[in-house]
């Protein structure tokens, strides 16, 4: 369960401790945002920007090199839904056209084509797994979540729907999310995480919100759902981040209300965050990666002093080659692997 009207905590008092690693910041690494890390090896791969542009760091934050094949070539794409690694191969879905794969220096490697439109792509098994997000396809199929083969043919299909929304939402995060040795899908509109496992789908993780959930049973999806969602001042999308201890989760009902959660998922106990640093300043937070008991998140950096000011010195440290002054001096986000505290103490 978890209840909008609960008393946040301060981000601060969540945190047990903290390592810092800066982001260098060169004229060809500009970094818009960090929402979405690729690791490999010794490296760090990081999608940013409305320019389609993909960076490649060390681990300790050095900057390597930039990858930008955006064009209407058959070795370019046009824009990218979804980025991964396959070893030290990089892959993305060149959205409703292909999968295009490149070393990480940026050269062609290879080009598949799809013959389905999906909102976003993951690898599994040997195939793929589509989110279709209500969209039909062959015409006829009505899913929401498909499987496919190696050879690009639809496998199975999971999660069927009667009637497709008037209008398409969709968002850059994407719905499937590699868990353990299988997917978990998180679709639009939905309060329930399912579970891709071998030949089966099936609930995973529920967020009960309550009466505070707009798409109860029976309520009909219209184009113009999110005025009186905001009128009702009720949760229609949830964005979250699986962990195999915790969950990171966010919602918001629209200007200045923003409600985030961590849940512990042994004991299921919640807490509601306060990411306020000033009156009329949040942390300009982004959780991108759980493991075990800390998670990784982008920071703007020159909000990470106010953050410090918060913490014990013994809280905080750098990674080699970080100072807070070189971070100061940046405009780049700053990455913080953060251990949480104990559920016990929330």
């Amino acid at each position: 369960q978890l209840d909008l009207r609960s008393e946040s905590i301060p981000f601060s008092d969540l945190i047990d401790k903290i390592e810092i690693t800066r982001l260098e910041e060169t004229e060809e690494s500009l970094l818009s945002y960090v929402r979405q890390i690729e690791f490999s090896d010794d490296r760090m791969v990081i999608p940013s920007g409305n320019e389609s542009n993909i960076y490649v760091f060390f681990k300790t934050g050095e900057f390597l090199n930039k990858i930008n094949r955006k064009g209407e070539g058959p070795e370019e794409y046009t824009s990218y839904n979804d980025v991964w690694l396959e070893g030290d191969t990089l892959a993305l879905y060149n959205y409703r056209k292909s999968i295009n794969r490149y070393d990480l220096k940026g050269n062609f490697i290879s080009s598949d084509r799809m013959l389905e439109q999906a909102a976003h792509l993951y690898p599994y098994r040997s195939g793929y797994v589509m989110d279709m997000n209500y969209r039909v396809s062959k015409d006829t199929l009505m899913f929401s979540l498909i499987t496919l083969g190696e050879d690009f043919k639809i496998d199975k299909t999971f999660l069927p729907f009667t009637k497709a929304p008037d209008f398409w939402v969709s968002f850059s995060a994407s719905s499937i999310i590699s868990y353990e040795d299988d997917i978990l899908y998180f679709p639009m509109m939905s309060d329930t995480v399912y579970k891709v496992e071998a030949d089966t789908v099936a609930p995973f993780i529920h967020y009960d919100f309550q009466d505070d959930w707009y798409f109860k049973p029976g309520v009909e999806v219209k184009a113009d759902f999110s005025e009186e969602q905001r009128r009702k001042k009720q949760v229609w999308f949830v964005l979250n981040n699986v962990g195999e201890d915790y969950i990171y989760l966010l919602t918001t009902l629209g200007p200045r209300m923003d409600y985030d959660f961590f849940i512990d998922r042994k004991t299921k106990r919640s807490v509601s965050i306060d990411f306020r640093i000033k009156a009329n300043e949040k942390l300009d937070f982004y959780a991108l990666e759980w493991n075990a008991d800390e998670l990784l998140i982008s920071l703007r950096s020159s909000q990470l002093t106010d953050l410090l000011d918060q913490l014990d010195p013994e809280q905080y440290s750098f990674t080699e080659g970080t100072s807070l002054e070189g971070i100061e001096s940046s405009e780049n986000p700053v990455l913080i692997r953060m251990k949480i505290k104990a559920s016990k103490d929330w």
